[in-house]
């Protein structure tokens, strides 16, 4: 998986912590993709990227979106909506995310962690 893990650090940074989604992934489901209303961001060899959401995205969560584009990728996240946890204003489900770029499209199943 080219997306690395991300730090609250530098998901702060990024200006994609606080009430949003999360998806995890690789090894440990670690956060791979930070999103919080129209700002997202990953972390590809070793630098930030701040991501916008694609043209024409709907909203999905409060406030976000599950469709993102940023550093030449196009990144969808398709929400099976089958559930795997739950915490206090926090739901955890299964999903899979897809990164296109340069022509070339990958998926990685994961989960999609979103709450405040």
């Amino acid at each position: 998986m080219p997306l690395q893990t991300m730090t609250f650090d530098e998901i702060q940074a990024a200006g994609a912590a606080g009430t949003g989604c999360t998806w995890l992934g690789g090894d440990g489901l670690t956060v791979r993709v930070a999103m919080k209303e129209d700002r997202g961001a990953v972390k590809r060899q070793g630098r930030i990227i701040r991501l916008r959401p694609a043209s024409g995205a709907p909203e999905v969560f409060p406030y976000t979106y599950h469709h993102w584009q940023g550093g030449g990728m196009d990144i969808q996240i398709r929400d099976d909506k089958k559930v795997v946890g739950r915490r206090y204003e926090h739901v955890e489900t299964t999903a899979l995310l897809i990164l296109s770029e340069k022509g070339r499209r990958e998926s990685w199943q994961g989960r999609l962690d979103c709450g405040s």
